[in-house]
């Protein structure tokens, strides 16, 4: 990661923060609406994030269930949270990467591992087509790959 890429990631992060300040400002305006339609702007921020800061490649448009890539070829699926207590994904990837963004812009990861681990500990909701895990279960298993890291 050089100097550039943490200039326009801390540039990111305030504009991000500036959205959830107004996001804010509207439900306190009119607390009927959720005001919840940021769209895909969240997703598009931590694929911001983490294709710049873990220096991965952005994967073509339409590439089916990945959206980076490592230096060494690995496709990585990469989610995002802000709020929600657990995570739906879909399609197949070698590495899966979620992190969590506050409402300032500040993220941290919440896991990045082996995919295959990740879908080993889901449920699958054949209602939306997609599986399901709570971010509780990510952490844990982002705790127990760094203990073995450690014991290694």
């Amino acid at each position: 990661m050089n100097t550039n890429d943490d200039e326009k990631i801390e540039a990111a992060k305030g504009v991000i923060a500036s959205i959830y300040a107004s996001q804010r400002a509207l439900r306190a305006l009119a607390p009927e609406y959720k005001w919840a339609g940021l769209g895909n702007l969240l997703g598009d921020f931590g694929e911001f994030i983490a294709i710049s800061h873990y220096g991965l490649e952005k994967a073509q448009a339409g590439s089916n269930g990945y959206d980076a890539l490592t230096k060494d070829g690995k496709t990585v699926q990469i989610k995002t949270n802000h709020a929600a207590q657990q995570i739906g994904y879909r399609g197949k990837a070698d590495l899966m990467l979620v992190i969590h963004v506050e409402e300032n812009g500040n993220w941290n990861e919440i896991y990045f591992g082996e995919y295959d681990v990740v879908e080993n500990n889901s449920t699958y909701s054949a209602r939306d087509n997609k599986r399901m895990i709570p971010i509780l279960k990510l952490k844990r298993l982002q705790e127990e790959k760094n203990q073995t890291r450690l014991e290694s």
